[in-house]
């Protein structure tokens, strides 16, 4: 009886805290987080920057993602470019140092950004990555987030202008 309840004590502690170490490779697709609880229905007070609108393929780029306001802090993310098709493209590239970011593989190595374990103390209100678009390829894309403000407090599907990747 006691394992059981210790058993079950551990597992609804696992939802409520969310996924500290970064995103599970489950939600590669959807990116909506297992927090057991469902994303805000508000305009989302952040905003995804590229930094320019065309950019030639394999050349590499930046984008910042802000809260609008200073209580507008990061405390997870997962990123993606998605082409006009739906799929992940490109690779991302993450500052060693960065204490919130980490790389992590949906398709392939690097091309999804998500959070690492952090203190709460080192939110973020912005974060800034660089990505590179595969050679040889040619479409639209966008920016697509999921952004983390607290465990509960959350926003999925935040997109960038669209950004063209040329030959």
């Amino acid at each position: 009886m006691w394992f059981a309840y210790f058993t079950t004590m551990v597992a609804l502690a696992t939802v409520a805290s969310g996924f500290r170490h970064g995103a599970p490779e489950s939600a590669c697709k959807h990116m909506t987080p297992g927090h057991g609880v469902p994303p805000q229905s508000t305009i989302p007070p952040y905003v995804i920057t590229p930094s320019t609108k065309t950019v030639k393929a394999g050349t590499p780029m930046e984008v910042t993602i802000s809260g609008k306001s200073s209580k507008d802090t990061i405390r997870g993310i997962m990123l993606q470019v998605r082409g006009s098709d739906d799929k992940i493209v490109g690779t991302f590239k993450v500052d060693p140092q960065d204490s919130i970011s980490q790389p992590m593989k949906c398709d392939a190595q690097g091309d999804t950004v998500t959070h690492k374990l952090h203190d709460e103390k080192d939110d973020k209100q912005t974060v800034y990555y660089t990505w590179t678009p595969p050679a040889g390829y040619n479409d639209i894309v966008k920016f697509r987030a999921t952004i983390v403000k607290t465990g509960e407090v959350f926003w999925v599907g935040l997109e960038s202008a669209p950004v063209k990747v040329t030959l």
